[in-house]
């Protein structure tokens, strides 16, 4: 856009929200894969068991992307 002194912020644009998107959707799709096999019954249980168990990793991953932010920030 213009010249600019700053460094870019492309990189933590991919990690700040890429990342959890892209870690949601494939952790939905996975647990909805194992649990499709183990609960055969019920495709809303399949459905809502996934999506609390992808939350809950993606949210993991935050905790952890965070973390390790805070790290890298105390070292500089």
């Amino acid at each position: 856009m213009g010249n600019t002194k700053n460094p870019s912020v492309v990189f933590k644009v991919v990690i700040a929200f890429l990342v959890p998107l892209a870690v949601f959707i494939a952790a939905l799709a996975i647990f909805k894969a194992i649990l499709a096999g183990i609960i055969i019954n019920s495709k809303e249980a399949q459905t809502a068991i996934s999506f609390l168990l992808a939350l809950s990793m993606t949210f993991a991953v935050v905790l952890v992307i965070k973390a390790i932010n805070k790290k890298l920030s105390k070292n500089k």
